[in-house]
């Protein structure tokens, strides 16, 4: 407990920072042209799985069933050239079909730069620092990150008058995040590892090195659950809708934030206690009440936040965020608890299970937004997205139960 406070208050200040650059950014640049961040952020929400691949749901499991650290090392080696390997086609097909959204060359570059910036949270390497239960390290490193985004940001807009700075903005972010990147690699690798660093890309192999195809698809499609349908809002010609759903969706981070840590720090134990037949209930008992009772907590005070932000903003575009607050309140809330059960689904290798019902999910959330969003907007999204992934949940639960009991027979 006393780790998870630390890594929580670490957490948060990077939280709290990333909100501030995310309302100075909405702010400066107003309701309408908000709308390209926000459009970034939906677009870089589907690149974080397929940089991901897996790893932070599957790496942690695979590493402990080795006990010689110079395999571990190796495995992390693999695993990351894999990463970047995909990195690269990923970025050559985005800039290519960024021209369907804009055909400015400013605007191509702040939308790629957003995408991208968004996206490389996928590369961050969480899961090495989660399996040497020295999460804390990182979490000082994001922050170091989010700090010297914060004041580049205020430099280029207050000391460069004459240049776009949406264009200027995403350029710096993008470079920070990248340089972040490499610092934490550098610090595991100066820290844990045994044996010298080098890096030779190579194609993604099926279910190896902390590499789960399973899951990378599986997260894709949640993707879709999470961020299809704001590319469809994106799609209806009203970007002052999209930027105030986007910023509402991103007060969801402080429960998200909370979420994560929590998993981060328990996966390994989660994965212990899915090896004995006596401790899977209790683990999941534990998780669960921790990360719906934490959730519902921190939904409330985004749903304050919400109710204040559209004042600061200084923009009323912002207050239709009123409209959907409570269901994605409602949403973040279940979420939480989704993730421990499906995080004990992994442990039990249910990953194929896991794919099918997000595909599901995915699929059933795309054709409820083309029916609905044309004509409902934001408020839509939001609905959609609190039943499909209560169903999606529902449905998690019943298959754990159900291997828990076939176990026990």
């Amino acid at each position: 407990m006393k780790k998870l406070s630390i890594n929580l208050f670490l957490s948060y200040s990077s939280a709290l920072v990333g909100f501030i650059i995310i309302l100075l950014l909405a702010r400066i640049l107003g309701a309408e042209k908000f709308s390209w961040v926000a459009l970034g952020l939906a677009i870089g929400g589907f690149i974080v799985p397929l940089v991901n691949l897996g790893s932070d749901r599957t790496f942690v499991r695979d590493a402990i069933a080795w006990s010689h650290a110079g395999l571990v090392d190796e495995l992390i080696l693999s695993n990351l050239s894999q990463r970047v390997f995909v990195l690269l086609p990923i970025s050559i097909v985005l800039i290519a079909s960024i021209h369907f959204f804009t055909d400015k060359i400013t605007d191509t570059v702040s939308l790629v730069s957003f995408s991208l910036w968004a996206g490389l949270i996928g590369l961050y390497p969480s899961s090495w620092f989660d399996y040497s239960h020295d999460v804390r390290r990182q979490n000082l490193i994001v922050l170091g990150e989010r700090v010297a985004s914060l004041l580049l940001i205020g430099m280029f807009y207050y000391y460069t008058q004459n240049a776009p700075e949406i264009l200027l903005i995403g350029v710096c972010l993008l470079a920070t995040r990248g340089f972040s990147i490499l610092l934490q690699i550098k610090s595991w690798w100066s820290h844990h590892a045994t044996t010298p660093f080098h890096l030779k890309l190579a194609p993604p192999r099926q279910n190896k090195d902390g590499i789960n195809f399973h899951v990378t698809i599986a997260t894709v499609a949640n993707a879709f659950l999470t961020n299809g349908n704001q590319l469809l809002l994106a799609s209806n010609d009203n970007p002052t809708e999209l930027s105030s759903y986007s910023l509402a969706f991103q007060m969801m981070m402080i429960a998200f934030l909370f979420q994560w840590q929590a998993i981060r720090l328990t996966s390994r134990s989660i994965a212990e206690a899915c090896r004995s037949q006596s401790e899977i209930l209790r683990s999941l008992a534990y998780n669960a009440s921790l990360l719906f009772v934490g959730s519902a907590i921190l939904a409330f005070v985004a749903w304050i936040a919400i109710q204040i932000l559209p004042h600061f903003l200084a923009d009323p575009r912002f207050e239709t965020m009123y409209k959907f607050a409570i269901p994605l309140c409602i949403w973040v809330v279940l979420a939480g608890v989704g993730l421990a059960i499906s995080q004990h689904n992994l442990a039990l290798n249910q990953e194929r299970f896991y794919l099918l019902t997000s595909l599901a999910g995915a699929v059933v959330t795309l054709l409820l937004g083309f029916v609905f969003i044309p004509d409902y907007g934001a408020l839509a999204v939001a609905l959609i997205l609190l039943f499909v992934h209560g169903g999606i949940i529902s449905v998690n639960t019943i298959r754990l139960l159900y291997v828990v009991h076939v176990r026990e027979a």
